[in-house]
């Protein structure tokens, strides 16, 4: 079963009239939720699902990307050796994206309240290597939530299991369920949000600014404290957006981060001047009732995820200045 979602998102609060085509197709969405369904005495093999009664894979359910038969014949091949173990019951959240923090937050969590309010289980079942992503396990111990790891040289038998789909096709989100994420993990703030937060990915392997100094420097002047996401746990991101009334970043993880941070408040993202479908944050920000701001900066490809980028300095000044 699916039920259908239509979004409606408000313009960036301070779009130039020439910069329409980069947000005008985002502006409204209608995507599907997949509902979660309980199957009993399934079998996990590898990354799917396969119901041994039915002789049936539920792989639009765990991938993103539809698996053939070639792919699915040879998953039974290489677990038909594999060692099982049973376990009377968990959640399937997951899918072939989700060892990643954005898609952990807003794909994988929304996917679990979901299987929570069927009522039959409070674990989620995950691949063994989920244990080394530590947004995973410490997201998962402030939910009070219990993981059942499974390695790669087993199968599992699950007695009864909740097999849940994305809440919402790339980069759309289910508006219900992402606030709460933001409702069960962030925290709201005993006195008024002060901080001005500037992420840094001077310690990213990727998507770096050339002129990170300068974009320093800048919010230095402009009251911006500077922070690495990668030297914090996830519970001091939280408590950090907690007190954050403006976030800046370049586009990437860290501002999945704005779903800790309270409704009114104001995130500014600097995109790719060349990239208009890359509005996944814009979207996001839409979603929690958020403040969206942006500049348009010089990136060495089009491709944003790949792509290094120069900041434009005089743009950034612009926006801090309007903010302040």
């Amino acid at each position: 079963m699916v039920q259908e979602i239509t979004a409606h998102r408000t313009l960036p609060e301070n779009l130039r009239p020439e910069d329409l085509w980069m947000f005008s197709p985002a502006l409204k969405a209608t995507f599907y939720t997949l509902l979660p369904i309980t199957l009993k005495n399934v079998a996990v093999l590898q990354d799917t699902i396969f119901h041994l009664k039915e002789r049936k894979f539920y792989a639009h359910y765990t991938h993103v990307n539809s698996l053939g038969f070639l792919p699915l014949a040879k998953r039974v091949t290489h677990c038909a050796l594999k060692s099982w173990r049973t376990i009377d019951d968990g959640i399937w959240i997951k899918d072939e994206w989700s060892a990643n923090y954005f898609h952990w937050m807003t794909d994988c969590l929304p996917r679990l309240w979901l299987g929570l309010q069927e009522g039959k289980s409070n674990k989620v079942i995950l691949m063994e290597s989920f244990k080394h992503l530590s947004y995973v396990t410490q997201s998962l111990e402030l939910l009070g939530i219990e993981p059942v790891y499974f390695k790669s040289g087993e199968n599992l038998l699950v007695k009864n299991l909740v097999l849940t789909g994305r809440t919402a096709n790339f980069a759309n989100f289910n508006e219900p369920l992402t606030r709460l994420t933001r409702e069960k993990l962030a925290i709201k703030s005993v006195g008024s949000q002060f901080r001005k937060v500037y992420v840094s990915r001077k310690l990213a392997p990727k998507r770096k600014t050339h002129n990170e100094l300068e974009v320093e420097l800048l919010v230095r002047k402009k009251g911006y404290e500077i922070v690495y996401m990668e030297k914090m746990t996830l519970k001091e991101q939280i408590n950090l957006m907690a007190e954050t009334k403006i976030l800046v970043s370049l586009h990437g993880a860290a501002l999945t981060n704005m779903t800790f941070m309270q409704e009114g408040l104001t995130v500014v993202e600097l995109r790719n001047q060349n990239d208009d479908k890359s509005n996944c944050y814009f979207n996001l920000a839409s979603t929690l009732g958020i403040k969206y701001f942006y500049t348009l900066n010089k990136g060495d490809h089009k491709n944003t995820i790949l792509t290094d980028f120069t900041v434009d300095l005089i743009a950034l000044e612009k926006v801090l200045d309007e903010l302040n």
